[in-house]
């Protein structure tokens, strides 16, 4: 996911917020625009970007952390009082402690994005990086094992080589 897509899906979902404002209503999860853990991921992502671009104030942070607490009135069957409380509450300390994770990073770090992503749990391929793994597991290339048979390959195909002493 990219912050370009992680824009758009907050944008999506900031347009559905609206529809049954109702405090502790239950909506309709067909409404979101994606799923409920890639929607935290965006906001995640949109956290770090902030900070990262040094405009993470109270006015922009708390509209993304009241957009993560309701994301769990969006279900099939209506939450009691006290499990939609608590399922609020655990949204609200899932963001506050990727808030702390993403205050000790270093901004300027060349590898900043690296980390936000692995935090997040997010991850990326390159076109070369998928091509050539594709191109490996195709053609049964890989690691050599440690044993007695330098020719054997972890994955290879077996090729039943002759040994001459």
């Amino acid at each position: 996911m990219t912050i370009q897509q992680a824009e758009q899906l907050i944008r999506d979902y900031r347009r559905v917020l609206p529809q049954g404002q109702e405090r502790g209503s239950r909506r309709n999860p067909s409404l979101l625009p994606a799923p409920k853990e890639q929607l935290m991921t965006a906001i995640k992502l949109e956290i770090a970007q902030l900070f990262y671009i040094n405009s993470l104030t109270d006015e922009l942070f708390n509209p993304l952390v009241q957009a993560a607490m309701v994301l769990d009135s969006f279900n099939d069957i209506p939450l009691a009082a006290s499990a939609f409380i608590e399922a609020m509450q655990r949204r609200r300390k899932e963001i506050d402690s990727f808030h702390l994770e993403v205050m000790k990073l270093d901004r300027a770090a060349p590898y900043y994005w690296q980390r936000i992503y692995s935090m997040l749990g997010v991850t990326f391929d390159t076109k070369k990086a998928g091509f050539l793994t594709g191109m490996k597991e195709k053609f049964g290339f890989g690691q050599r094992q440690n044993s007695d048979d330098e020719h054997a390959v972890v994955g290879g195909r077996s090729t039943n080589r002759w040994r001459i002493d």
